[in-house]
């Protein structure tokens, strides 16, 4: 494809949402193809480097100018669009290679789009700790550093003690079998996305490749996913995306009512549903809210879960939470925040919505110590590489 072709795409973008000649999905994935293909051949200054010819302008503005007008279109909001675009990146990911056999428990990974905007703690990757030393939970967390938050799941990791530039397509079949507990940090696994990088940033919008993240895990054993959005309008049309990238996953797409792209510690979260009857072939959808008082816990203002930057998260998450110096019933902000989390996470694997019996699972996995050493054993497996 050329330069031409992209641009008659963004023409394409510019008409009725009801003109038959909009931009279907399957143009939609042949575009972004096409333009990874063409950043690949400009080359970069490494890994998320900046185009350094001014030739290439003329490029980088076709570019720029057809992922905004497909974000003014809407269309990157809708489900077909979102998993094509998912599956278009994938081409230019390194996958990881495992033995296809049936994984003896559920495998889970929690991440979240990111974009809300309200800097809370890292729930998703603490959640992803706790359940992981539950028994026949094993937990792949896939997951980048800070873009609008002041701490990112790679973040965290780091300030853990886990050197997670060792963790990488050809390492982790390594770690695989003796860890139930894995950290994948998406950079080294999607070079397309790293091609992408520069450009955005320098566009300075969101475009589709924001809501890409959650839908482009490495690992394919994957068969339980959490999926934080950041925005109700996007809730109904990720989960249909998030079933046509993964059709053999069970999923909840999740959106706490006060703006947060997790369950949220106050008010209501709206799950969407996903899950395939093999038996009849059928795809099953639901909706439905939960909240705080359903769990059992007490509820907590945004503000009393906010994070305070990766060394400081780290230093609670090690010394306060995992240490078990709190508990079910002190009412600890960030404790409850995390056990809600994790039930969530707990009940997606084991098909119920008993959510207090999820609390007392990821409370039971913190004070045994077993969350403590599931973490302890992946830094130490990944130093040992």
């Amino acid at each position: 494809m050329s330069e031409k072709e992209l641009v008659q795409y963004t023409k394409k973008l510019l008409v009725s949402p009801e003109d038959p000649s909009i931009l279907t999905p399957t143009e939609l994935h042949d575009a972004i193809v096409m333009i990874m293909n063409l950043l690949k051949k400009l080359g970069t200054n490494g890994v998320g480097g900046v185009p350094n010819d001014v030739t290439q302008m003329p490029l980088l503005i076709k570019i720029a100018s057809f992922l905004t007008a497909l974000r003014t279109s809407g269309l990157d909001h809708k489900a077909e669009y979102i998993a094509e675009a998912a599956k278009a990146v994938l081409e230019f990911s390194r996958l990881v290679d495992l033995p296809q056999q049936k994984p003896q428990y559920n495998i889970l990974d929690i991440v979240g789009t990111g974009g809300d905007g309200q800097n809370t703690f890292n729930v998703s990757t603490s959640a992803a700790i706790v359940a992981s030393g539950i028994p026949h939970l094993k937990i792949c967390k896939h997951g980048g550093k800070a873009s609008t938050s002041n701490s990112g799941a790679g973040d965290l990791i780091g300030k853990l003690g886990c050197d997670i530039a060792k963790v990488t397509p050809t390492s982790v079949p390594q770690l695989w079998n003796d860890n139930d507990f894995l950290f994948l940090l998406a950079p080294y696994f999607h070079d397309g996305m790293s091609l992408m990088a520069p450009l955005r940033k320098v566009l300075g919008i969101p475009t589709i490749f924001n809501v890409l993240g959650p839908l482009l895990h490495p690992v394919d054993h994957v068969n339980k996913r959490v999926l934080g959005v950041y925005s109700h309008d996007l809730g109904e049309e990720y989960v249909k995306a998030a079933a046509m990238v993964y059709p053999q996953s069970e999923i909840f797409v999740v959106w706490g009512n006060v703006g947060l792209d997790e369950v949220s510690p106050i008010g209501k979260t709206t799950v969407w549903h996903f899950k395939r009857d093999q038996q009849y072939e059928q795809d099953n959808f639901q909706k439905f809210d939960i909240e705080p008082s359903m769990f059992g816990i007490q509820e907590h203002s945004l503000q009393d879960c906010i994070s305070l930057g990766p060394e400081a998260n780290a230093h609670i998450l090690r010394d306060e939470i995992l240490s078990g110096k709190h508990k079910l019933g002190d009412n600890h902000p960030i404790y409850d925040y995390i056990l809600l989390n994790t039930a969530v996470l707990y009940c997606l694997a084991v098909g119920n919505h008993d959510w207090k019996t999820g609390i007392e699972m990821a409370e039971a996995s913190i004070q045994s110590g077993s969350a403590l050493k599931s973490l302890q054993h992946f830094i130490d497996s990944v130093q040992n590489l």
